[in-house]
C-alpha cells in the first residue's frame, strides 16, 4: 500500500461525453487520462509493475469527501429500512458521507432524521460549480415571487427545509437560485446543449446537431501512488490535464479544471489498509481467483458494468469488459488487473485499469 492523495477537481468548463453523470467520474476514465497524459509529457509509458491507482471521482462539499451508496444497503435484513419509504429514501442516495456509508455497508438503517440530513447534503453537493459564483442574489421575499402560480406558492421556507433540511434564510444564493428553478420545473443539474454544424467535404451541405454538456460540481478521487518519483510524475500529468481538460470536445475548451491536493481524513485513511469486508470505491476488474473468492462468499454484494467504447479519434472500438462497480460489498480486500482492450492485430496494448480502490468497513481501531 503507497501514499495516498484526495484531488479535488473545480471544472471550470463543462465536461462532454458519454459518461456524463453529475457528481461522478469513473476511475477507469481517470487513470486512462492520466496515463495517456504521462506518456505525452514522458515520451514513454509508466511501468505497469507498480502501478498507481485510482478511485472513481465523487463530490466534495464543504469540506466532506461524500461516497457511493454501498450496495449492502439494498439488501433485505433484520436491521434494513422497515417501510417502503425509507427504502426508497435510501435509494434515492447515490452519495453519503463516512459516517452514514458504514452505517448502510453494515446493513443498519439509518433514522428518519439521518436520511433528512444525508438527502439534503447530498443535493447541496450535486449542485454545479462554475469559476464565480451566479450573479443572482436572490432574497426570501424574490424567492416566493418566483413560486407564485406554482403548487409550492407562499412554501418558501416549507421547501427549503423539505431539500436541505434548512430554513430559508441559511441557504446561500446558489442554492436559492436552483431551488427556485428546481420549483417551476426548469431543473438544477446543469445539463446543456451546445448547437454545432458539421459540413460535408463533398457537397458542401450542413448538418446542425446538438452536444450535451455538464456543468459538474466540486470532486474528489484518491490517488495511490507506489513512490515519491512516481507521485511526481502523476502530478505533472494532473496539472497538464487541468490545461487540456477532461472528457470529449477538450480542443473546443471543454473539461478544464482546477486542482488541490488534500490529505486524507484519518477516518477514511485508516481503513485503506483494514482486513475484512471491503466496499469498492472505483471499477474493478477482479483477477480470476478474486473473481473464484467473490463467487463462493456468501457476503458479496455487487452491480456490473460493462465498459467499451471506441479509440480516441478513430472507428476502432476498444475491446467490452465488465467490471465490478463502485458501491459493491467484497469479501475483502481486492488487487484487481489492469486489461488490455486493444482491438484485434492491434500494433501495441490499450489499457483500462480495473485496478481496485477499496476501504474496510469493519472495526479498527483508528476508525471514529
Amino acid at each position: 500500500m503507497g501514499r495516498h492523495d484526495l484531488v479535488v477537481l473545480t471544472f471550470t468548463q463543462p465536461l462532454r461525453g458519454r459518461d456524463l453523470r453529475a457528481g461522478y467520474l469513473p476511475s477507469d476514465l481517470l487513470w486512462g487520462a492520466l496515463f495517456s497524459a504521462d506518456v505525452r509529457l514522458q515520451d514513454a509509458p509508466m511501468p505497469l509493475e507498480s502501478p498507481y491507482r485510482v478511485s472513481s471521482a465523487f463530490p466534495y462539499a464543504g469540506g466532506e469527501w461524500l461516497l457511493p451508496r454501498p450496495r449492502a444497503a439494498d439488501a433485505p435484513g433484520t436491521d434494513a429500512p422497515d417501510s417502503a419509504g425509507d427504502r426508497k429514501a435510501v435509494k434515492k442516495l447515490e452519495f453519503v458521507n463516512l459516517e452514514d456509508f458504514l452505517t448502510l455497508a453494515g446493513g443498519q438503517r439509518l433514522s428518519a432524521e439521518r436520511l433528512a440530513r444525508a438527502s439534503a447534503r447530498q443535493r447541496r453537493a450535486l449542485l454545479p460549480v462554475t469559476a464565480q459564483e451566479p450573479p443572482l442574489t436572490m432574497t426570501d421575499a424574490q424567492l416566493n415571487r418566483t413560486l407564485r402560480g406554482t403548487r409550492h406558492a407562499g412554501q418558501g421556507d416549507g421547501l427549503a427545509r423539505a431539500r436541505y433540511a434548512a430554513p430559508l434564510t441559511d441557504l446561500t444564493p446558489t442554492e436559492r437560485l436552483h431551488l427556485s428553478r428546481e420549483a417551476r420545473g426548469q431543473g438544477a443539474s446543469g445539463q446543456t446543449e451546445r448547437q454545432r454544424n458539421a459540413q460535408d467535404r463533398v457537397t458542401q451541405a450542413t448538418d446542425t446537431f446538438t452536444t450535451d454538456a455538464l456543468a459538474q460540481p466540486r470532486l474528489a478521487f484518491l490517488l495511490e501512488t507506489t513512490s515519491d518519483a512516481q507521485r511526481a510524475r502523476l502530478l505533472a500529468a494532473l496539472r497538464l490535464l487541468a490545461d487540456t481538460g477532461l472528457g470529449g470536445l477538450r480542443t473546443h475548451g471543454s473539461g478544464q479544471f482546477t486542482l488541490e491536493l488534500q490529505p486524507v481524513p484519518d477516518g477514511l485513511a485508516v481503513r485503506l489498509t483494514a482486513s475484512g469486508q471491503h466496499v469498492l470505491l472505483g471499477l474493478t476488474h477482479p483477477t480470476p481467483q478474486e473473481a473464484q473468492a467473490i463467487d463462493d462468499s456468501e457476503d458479496a454484494r455487487y452491480s456490473l458494468r460493462r465498459r467499451d467504447g471506441y479509440l480516441d479519434g478513430t472507428t476502432l472500438e476498444r475491446q467490452d469488459v465488465w467490471m465490478l462497480t463502485e458501491g459493491s460489498l467484497m469479501p475483502g480486500p481486492l488487487t484487481g488487473q489492469v486489461v488490455d482492450v486493444a482491438p484485434p492485430d492491434f500494433p501495441h496494448p490499450v489499457w483500462r485499469s480495473g485496478l481496485s480502490v477499496s476501504i474496510g468497513i469493519g472495526t479498527t481501531g483508528g476508525a471514529a
